[in-house]
Protein backbone atom coordinates (compact mmCIF):
# COMPACT_ATOMS: atom_id res chain seq x y z
CA UNK A 1 0.00 0.00 0.00
CA UNK A 2 1.24 3.86 -0.71
CA UNK A 3 0.24 7.18 -0.37
CA UNK A 4 -0.70 9.13 -2.81
CA UNK A 5 0.51 12.64 -3.41
CA UNK A 6 -1.99 14.11 -4.86
CA UNK A 7 -5.44 13.25 -2.46
CA UNK A 8 -3.03 11.69 0.49
CA UNK A 9 -5.26 8.70 0.28
CA UNK A 10 -4.25 5.08 0.48
CA UNK A 11 -3.93 2.69 -2.73
CA UNK A 12 -2.04 0.49 -4.37
CA UNK A 13 1.03 1.67 -6.28
CA UNK A 14 0.15 -0.05 -9.76
CA UNK A 15 -3.04 2.15 -10.30
CA UNK A 16 -3.79 5.09 -12.31
CA UNK A 17 -6.45 6.51 -10.36
CA UNK A 18 -7.57 6.81 -6.91
CA UNK A 19 -10.04 4.34 -5.95
CA UNK A 20 -11.41 6.92 -3.11
CA UNK A 21 -11.55 10.42 -4.63
CA UNK A 22 -10.88 9.03 -8.56
CA UNK A 23 -8.03 11.79 -8.97
CA UNK A 24 -5.93 10.53 -11.61
CA UNK A 25 -2.36 10.18 -10.24
CA UNK A 26 0.03 10.37 -13.44
CA UNK A 27 0.47 14.07 -13.51
CA UNK A 28 3.15 14.47 -11.58
CA UNK A 29 6.48 13.20 -11.51
CA UNK A 30 6.49 12.58 -8.85
CA UNK A 31 5.73 8.80 -7.67
CA UNK A 32 3.86 7.96 -4.84
CA UNK A 33 5.33 7.92 -1.60
CA UNK A 34 5.62 4.37 -0.15
CA UNK A 35 4.20 3.65 3.49
CA UNK A 36 4.62 0.96 5.39
CA UNK A 37 0.99 -0.80 6.29
CA UNK A 38 1.40 -1.46 10.03
CA UNK A 39 1.76 -4.77 10.44
CA UNK A 40 -1.62 -6.90 11.63
CA UNK A 41 -1.10 -7.89 14.93
CA UNK A 42 -2.72 -11.18 15.68
CA UNK A 43 -4.70 -11.28 18.82
CA UNK A 44 -3.90 -14.93 20.46
CA UNK A 45 -7.92 -16.42 21.77
CA UNK A 46 -6.94 -17.53 25.08
CA UNK A 47 -9.08 -20.53 25.14
CA UNK A 48 -10.54 -20.77 29.03
CA UNK A 49 -8.98 -23.35 31.23
CA UNK A 50 -11.32 -26.26 31.94
CA UNK A 51 -12.88 -26.05 35.23
CA UNK A 52 -10.87 -29.21 37.17
CA UNK A 53 -13.46 -31.74 39.01
CA UNK A 54 -13.47 -31.47 42.54
CA UNK A 55 -12.20 -34.74 43.69
CA UNK A 56 -15.02 -36.50 45.49
CA UNK A 57 -13.91 -38.44 48.63
CA UNK A 58 -15.47 -41.94 48.79
CA UNK A 59 -18.11 -42.20 51.62
CA UNK A 60 -17.61 -44.63 54.28
CA UNK A 61 -20.59 -46.28 54.77
CA UNK A 62 -21.15 -48.12 57.88
CA UNK A 63 -22.88 -51.62 57.12
CA UNK A 64 -25.57 -52.40 59.67
CA UNK A 65 -24.94 -55.35 61.51
CA UNK A 66 -27.96 -57.58 62.48
CA UNK A 67 -28.08 -60.55 64.61
CA UNK A 68 -30.84 -62.91 63.14
CA UNK A 69 -32.87 -65.06 65.65
CA UNK A 70 -34.56 -68.13 64.67
CA UNK A 71 -38.20 -67.48 63.35
CA UNK A 72 -37.12 -63.81 62.01
CA UNK A 73 -38.57 -63.30 59.11
CA UNK A 74 -36.05 -61.91 56.39
CA UNK A 75 -37.65 -58.78 53.80
CA UNK A 76 -37.29 -59.99 50.16
CA UNK A 77 -36.65 -56.46 49.07
CA UNK A 78 -33.62 -54.86 51.61
CA UNK A 79 -33.10 -57.98 53.68
CA UNK A 80 -33.80 -56.96 56.83
CA UNK A 81 -34.46 -59.32 59.86
CA UNK A 82 -37.79 -58.86 61.10
CA UNK A 83 -39.80 -60.25 64.53
CA UNK A 84 -42.01 -62.92 63.74
CA UNK A 85 -44.66 -60.52 64.97
CA UNK A 86 -44.27 -57.95 62.33
CA UNK A 87 -46.41 -57.57 59.23
CA UNK A 88 -44.34 -55.30 57.58
CA UNK A 89 -41.01 -54.77 57.14
CA UNK A 90 -38.97 -52.16 59.76
CA UNK A 91 -36.56 -50.70 57.09
CA UNK A 92 -38.85 -50.53 54.26
CA UNK A 93 -42.28 -50.85 54.89
CA UNK A 94 -42.39 -54.10 52.33
CA UNK A 95 -45.10 -56.91 53.22
CA UNK A 96 -43.63 -59.82 54.84
CA UNK A 97 -46.13 -62.43 53.70
CA UNK A 98 -43.84 -64.29 51.70
CA UNK A 99 -40.40 -63.44 53.40
CA UNK A 100 -38.07 -66.44 54.51
CA UNK A 101 -38.27 -67.89 58.17
CA UNK A 102 -34.48 -68.18 60.03
CA UNK A 103 -34.37 -72.02 61.03
CA UNK A 104 -32.98 -72.86 63.96
CA UNK A 105 -29.80 -74.88 63.71
CA UNK A 106 -29.87 -78.81 64.47
CA UNK A 107 -27.58 -78.71 67.04
CA UNK A 108 -29.81 -76.11 68.79
CA UNK A 109 -32.87 -78.19 68.28
CA UNK A 110 -30.96 -81.13 70.23
CA UNK A 111 -29.55 -79.45 72.86
CA UNK A 112 -30.92 -76.01 73.25
CA UNK A 113 -32.76 -75.19 76.28
CA UNK A 114 -35.60 -73.90 76.06
CA UNK A 115 -36.41 -70.81 78.17
CA UNK A 116 -38.55 -71.43 81.03
CA UNK A 117 -42.04 -69.94 80.80
CA UNK A 118 -43.29 -68.22 84.33
CA UNK A 119 -47.15 -67.98 84.53
CA UNK A 120 -48.85 -64.77 84.17
CA UNK A 121 -48.00 -62.31 87.92
CA UNK A 122 -45.49 -64.88 88.39
CA UNK A 123 -41.37 -63.60 89.25
CA UNK A 124 -38.92 -65.54 87.87
CA UNK A 125 -36.16 -66.85 90.46
CA UNK A 126 -36.71 -68.19 93.68
CA UNK A 127 -39.98 -67.10 95.66
CA UNK A 128 -39.57 -64.05 93.30
CA UNK A 129 -36.63 -63.68 94.31
CA UNK A 130 -33.87 -63.70 91.79
CA UNK A 131 -30.28 -65.24 93.14
CA UNK A 132 -27.18 -63.12 92.71
CA UNK A 133 -24.81 -64.71 90.22
CA UNK A 134 -22.19 -62.23 89.93
CA UNK A 135 -19.28 -63.98 92.35
CA UNK A 136 -20.61 -67.50 91.73
CA UNK A 137 -20.24 -67.09 87.94
CA UNK A 138 -17.07 -65.42 88.21
CA UNK A 139 -15.71 -68.12 90.33
CA UNK A 140 -17.23 -71.15 88.16
CA UNK A 141 -15.24 -69.57 85.08
CA UNK A 142 -12.09 -69.22 86.79
CA UNK A 143 -12.07 -72.74 87.73
CA UNK A 144 -13.00 -74.04 83.87
CA UNK A 145 -10.16 -71.35 83.23
CA UNK A 146 -7.68 -73.55 85.39
CA UNK A 147 -9.01 -77.35 84.26
CA UNK A 148 -8.77 -75.89 80.78
CA UNK A 149 -5.41 -75.15 81.07
CA UNK A 150 -4.04 -78.20 83.20
CA UNK A 151 -5.71 -80.08 79.99
CA UNK A 152 -4.36 -78.98 77.71
CA UNK A 153 -0.83 -79.42 79.57
CA UNK A 154 -1.36 -82.81 80.01
CA UNK A 155 -2.29 -83.33 76.22
CA UNK A 156 1.39 -81.54 75.28
CA UNK A 157 3.08 -83.23 77.45
CA UNK A 158 1.62 -86.73 76.15
CA UNK A 159 2.17 -86.21 72.52
CA UNK A 160 5.81 -85.03 73.46
CA UNK A 161 6.10 -88.88 74.97
CA UNK A 162 4.39 -90.37 72.45
CA UNK A 163 6.71 -88.76 69.65
CA UNK A 164 9.79 -89.43 71.64
CA UNK A 165 9.81 -92.57 73.72
CA UNK A 166 9.18 -95.53 71.86
CA UNK A 167 7.62 -97.93 73.83
CA UNK A 168 5.14 -95.62 75.56
CA UNK A 169 4.48 -94.84 71.76
CA UNK A 170 3.41 -99.27 70.92
CA UNK A 171 1.58 -99.39 73.59
CA UNK A 172 -0.73 -96.86 73.14
CA UNK A 173 -0.75 -97.81 69.69
CA UNK A 174 -1.63 -101.53 70.63
CA UNK A 175 -4.47 -100.06 73.09
CA UNK A 176 -6.06 -98.14 70.41
CA UNK A 177 -6.54 -100.95 67.91
CA UNK A 178 -7.44 -102.99 70.47
CA UNK A 179 -10.40 -101.12 71.47
CA UNK A 180 -10.76 -100.42 67.65
CA UNK A 181 -11.42 -104.25 66.92
CA UNK A 182 -13.50 -104.20 70.26
CA UNK A 183 -15.56 -101.74 69.13
CA UNK A 184 -15.59 -102.88 65.34
CA UNK A 185 -15.80 -106.46 66.30
CA UNK A 186 -19.47 -105.84 67.59
CA UNK A 187 -20.67 -104.95 64.14
CA UNK A 188 -18.32 -107.30 62.45
CA UNK A 189 -19.48 -111.12 62.06
CA UNK A 190 -18.01 -113.17 64.45
CA UNK A 191 -13.97 -114.35 63.73
CA UNK A 192 -13.34 -118.17 64.24
CA UNK A 193 -10.05 -119.42 65.85
CA UNK A 194 -7.75 -121.10 62.82
CA UNK A 195 -5.79 -123.65 63.80
CA UNK A 196 -2.37 -124.16 61.41
CA UNK A 197 -1.69 -128.00 60.25
CA UNK A 198 1.98 -127.16 60.00
CA UNK A 199 4.50 -124.46 61.62
CA UNK A 200 8.13 -124.30 60.92
CA UNK A 201 10.62 -121.94 61.74
CA UNK A 202 14.15 -121.24 60.24
CA UNK A 203 15.49 -121.56 63.75
CA UNK A 204 14.78 -122.84 66.77
CA UNK A 205 16.57 -123.58 70.34
CA UNK A 206 16.64 -126.92 71.96
CA UNK A 207 13.58 -127.81 73.73
CA UNK A 208 11.24 -124.61 72.46
CA UNK A 209 10.68 -126.18 68.79
CA UNK A 210 8.42 -123.57 66.59
CA UNK A 211 5.07 -125.85 67.28
CA UNK A 212 5.27 -125.00 70.44
CA UNK A 213 3.85 -121.39 69.42
CA UNK A 214 0.38 -122.21 68.91
CA UNK A 215 0.38 -125.58 71.90
CA UNK A 216 -2.22 -123.34 73.48
CA UNK A 217 -0.26 -123.54 76.36
CA UNK A 218 0.83 -120.48 77.99
CA UNK A 219 4.26 -122.15 79.62
CA UNK A 220 5.72 -123.09 76.60
CA UNK A 221 7.50 -120.95 73.56
CA UNK A 222 9.36 -120.71 70.10
CA UNK A 223 12.77 -119.54 70.92
CA UNK A 224 15.35 -119.11 67.99
CA UNK A 225 18.64 -116.88 68.32
CA UNK A 226 18.43 -113.21 68.27
CA UNK A 227 21.30 -112.20 66.15
CA UNK A 228 19.38 -112.59 62.98
CA UNK A 229 15.58 -112.44 61.09
CA UNK A 230 13.72 -114.96 62.10
CA UNK A 231 10.76 -116.53 60.23
CA UNK A 232 8.00 -118.62 61.04
CA UNK A 233 5.75 -120.53 59.04
CA UNK A 234 2.04 -121.28 59.40
CA UNK A 235 0.53 -123.74 56.74
CA UNK A 236 -3.53 -124.13 56.52
CA UNK A 237 -5.65 -126.80 55.55
CA UNK A 238 -8.38 -124.28 53.77
CA UNK A 239 -7.30 -121.05 52.30
CA UNK A 240 -7.85 -118.41 55.02
CA UNK A 241 -9.63 -114.84 55.28
CA UNK A 242 -7.64 -113.96 58.78
CA UNK A 243 -8.80 -111.12 60.72
CA UNK A 244 -7.12 -111.19 64.19
CA UNK A 245 -4.07 -112.20 66.24
CA UNK A 246 -3.72 -112.87 69.70
CA UNK A 247 0.41 -112.72 70.82
CA UNK A 248 2.32 -113.56 74.09
CA UNK A 249 5.40 -112.23 73.71
CA UNK A 250 8.40 -113.78 75.38
CA UNK A 251 8.88 -116.42 78.22
CA UNK A 252 5.66 -116.25 80.36
CA UNK A 253 7.42 -117.94 82.94
CA UNK A 254 10.86 -115.25 82.95
CA UNK A 255 9.68 -112.12 80.36
CA UNK A 256 13.10 -109.99 80.62
CA UNK A 257 15.36 -113.04 80.00
CA UNK A 258 14.81 -113.43 76.00
CA UNK A 259 13.85 -110.68 73.02
CA UNK A 260 10.52 -110.21 72.61
CA UNK A 261 8.99 -109.19 69.05
CA UNK A 262 8.42 -105.37 68.21
CA UNK A 263 7.32 -105.96 64.89
CA UNK A 264 5.97 -108.98 62.48
CA UNK A 265 6.01 -108.63 59.20
CA UNK A 266 3.10 -111.09 57.54
CA UNK A 267 3.58 -112.18 53.95
CA UNK A 268 1.03 -114.75 52.41
CA UNK A 269 0.91 -116.89 49.88
CA UNK A 270 -0.95 -114.80 48.20
CA UNK A 271 2.07 -112.20 47.71
CA UNK A 272 0.39 -109.50 50.16
CA UNK A 273 1.94 -108.82 53.09
CA UNK A 274 0.98 -106.67 56.78
CA UNK A 275 2.59 -105.63 59.19
CA UNK A 276 1.82 -105.78 63.24
CA UNK A 277 3.53 -103.51 65.83
CA UNK A 278 3.72 -105.04 69.25
CA UNK A 279 4.28 -103.60 72.56
CA UNK A 280 6.41 -104.87 74.59
CA UNK A 281 4.34 -106.48 77.69
CA UNK A 282 3.88 -110.02 79.24
CA UNK A 283 -0.23 -109.16 78.51
CA UNK A 284 -1.93 -111.04 75.74
CA UNK A 285 -2.02 -108.17 72.62
CA UNK A 286 -4.62 -108.26 70.62
CA UNK A 287 -4.10 -107.18 66.70
CA UNK A 288 -6.01 -106.45 63.86
CA UNK A 289 -4.50 -108.73 60.39
CA UNK A 290 -5.54 -107.48 56.82
CA UNK A 291 -4.96 -108.55 52.87
CA UNK A 292 -4.71 -112.11 53.65
CA UNK A 293 -7.77 -113.26 51.80
CA UNK A 294 -7.23 -116.63 50.61
CA UNK A 295 -4.20 -117.37 51.83
CA UNK A 296 -3.37 -121.22 52.55
CA UNK A 297 -0.06 -119.81 54.51
CA UNK A 298 1.65 -117.03 56.01
CA UNK A 299 5.05 -116.31 56.92
CA UNK A 300 5.83 -114.10 59.88
CA UNK A 301 9.30 -112.00 59.65
CA UNK A 302 10.79 -111.07 62.99
CA UNK A 303 12.06 -107.69 61.76
CA UNK A 304 12.49 -105.45 65.35
CA UNK A 305 13.21 -106.64 68.91
CA UNK A 306 12.40 -105.48 71.81
CA UNK A 307 16.30 -106.43 73.87
CA UNK A 308 17.15 -108.19 76.78
CA UNK A 309 19.52 -107.40 79.20
CA UNK A 310 20.30 -111.26 80.05
CA UNK A 311 19.35 -113.62 76.88
CA UNK A 312 20.31 -113.54 73.66
CA UNK A 313 17.11 -115.44 72.26
CA UNK A 314 13.94 -114.11 70.46
CA UNK A 315 11.11 -116.19 72.44
CA UNK A 316 7.20 -116.25 71.42
CA UNK A 317 5.04 -117.96 74.05
CA UNK A 318 1.64 -118.14 71.76
CA UNK A 319 -0.10 -116.61 68.29
CA UNK A 320 -3.60 -117.47 68.36
CA UNK A 321 -4.97 -116.64 65.10
CA UNK A 322 -8.78 -115.99 64.28
CA UNK A 323 -10.33 -116.08 60.83
CA UNK A 324 -13.72 -114.43 59.59
CA UNK A 325 -16.55 -116.73 59.95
Amino acid sequence: MVIYAECGHQGPADVEFCGECGRYLKWDDDGPVAVKSPPVVQQQVVQPAEPIAPVRQPVQQTVEEQVLNPGDLICGRCGKGNAPTRNFCSRCGASLAESQVVKTSWWRRLFGRKPKEHKAGARPGKDGVRRRTGRAGAARRTVGKVIRRAVAVALIFSALIYALYQPFRSAINTAAVGLWSQVTGIFEAKLNPVHPIKVTATAQTNGHSAPLVTDNAKNTFWAAPGDREQVLVFTFDHPADLRKAIVYSGDAANFPAAHRPQKLHLVFSTGKTYDMALADTPDPQEVPIEHSEGATSVELHVTGLYRSLDGTDVAISEIELFEAG
